[in-house]
């Protein structure tokens, strides 16, 4: 079942101020887990870094004035910044069944919205670890009513999206002719020069 978009709810919360998150999300992650590579280092110390440098990235974000959608809420451990008027946390968790302590306690500056059955009561962008070293790291934008059920959401993976068919035919194939090769004349000139050398 496809839930809908967060800008659905808030027209604050566009795709395009999504990616802007999850992407320095994403970087950031990338960025320890690479440099975090020696043998003395392990999950706790590539995810705690990770977590510490997203954290001072999104502040970074949120001070710098370079977005002025992007505000900061609570620098606290348990960063809560605003994209508009609409509260937002982050953690590293699985987006289908997340487990991190705290994911659903709001604090006092995420406790914005009425509670309501059908709309997003708490914001929590997740970053999900690929499974494999063939798949990447995702991000998640999602939105849960006063019940802990999600209503909303949207991904972001760094990557292009692949391309695929919308129809069950498969093309014919086709010959490709054999690659012509040739001497380009700049190079054709110096190897004759370095010959009569």
């Amino acid at each position: 079942m496809s839930l809908p978009h967060p800008q659905h709810f808030y027209a604050d919360l566009t795709s395009e101020r999504l990616e802007t998150i999850a992407a320095a999300l994403l970087d950031i992650r990338f960025g320890a887990v690479r440099e975090l590579d020696s043998p003395y280092d392990d999950t706790y110390t590539r995810e705690t870094t990770a977590f510490g440098r997203s954290r001072n990235k999104l502040i970074e974000m949120c001070k710098s004035g370079e977005h002025d959608w992007l505000t900061l809420a609570s620098p606290a451990m348990d960063i809560t910044f605003r994209i508009g008027q609409v509260p937002c946390r982050f953690f590293r968790d699985d987006h289908e069944a997340p487990e991190k302590a705290g994911f659903f306690k709001r604090n006092h500056v995420d406790d914005l919205f009425e509670i309501d059955d059908n709309h997003p009561v708490m914001w929590r962008f997740i970053v999900e670890k690929a499974l494999t070293d063939e798949d990447e790291d995702r991000v998640f934008f999602s939105g849960y009513n006063a019940y802990q059920e999600k209503v909303s959401e949207w991904m972001y993976a760094s990557s292009s999206p692949v391309l695929h068919s919308v129809d069950s035919e498969t093309p014919p194939a086709r010959e490709i002719p054999p690659a012509q090769v040739d001497v380009r004349e700049d190079e054709a000139g110096q190897h004759d020069k370095a010959q009569n050398e």
